[in-house]
């Protein structure tokens, strides 16, 4: 029971996914599952790379936590501001909502970073 759980946690952002299908809009759908999917793989791939140096609480040990633990919080938060935008934002072109989604997954990702590392 407890290896179902550890696995459930260590996807529990995938419900992001159908979130976004049912808070953005429609012509927004494809691109917010896309930056929900870049940040789960982003995510993956930084707590990955921090834990094969062997500091798998950070280089400075400063939390205690797991560096994949305080990632995923990191990016849920900015998926969630990602989501509240993109609900308050029904007409946006298409290339200005790709720049925005850019901009806020380059903050995610280096925020995570700078998270993970402490």
């Amino acid at each position: 029971m407890d290896s179902y759980f550890a696995f459930f946690l260590d996807w529990i952002d995938v419900l992001w996914i159908p979130a976004a299908i049912f808070i953005v809009h429609k012509h927004q759908r494809v691109k917010a599952v896309l930056f929900i999917f870049a940040c789960m793989i982003s995510l993956r791939l930084q707590a990955e790379m921090i834990e094969l140096t062997g500091f798998s609480t950070g280089f400075t040990g400063l939390f205690d936590g797991n560096v994949f633990q305080r990632g995923l919080i990191f990016y849920s938060v900015c998926i969630a501001l990602y989501l509240i935008i993109s609900y308050y934002s029904p007409r946006t072109r298409g290339v200005i909502y790709m720049a925005a989604s850019l901009s806020i997954f380059f903050m995610a990702f280096f925020g995570s970073m700078i998270l993970m590392a402490l």
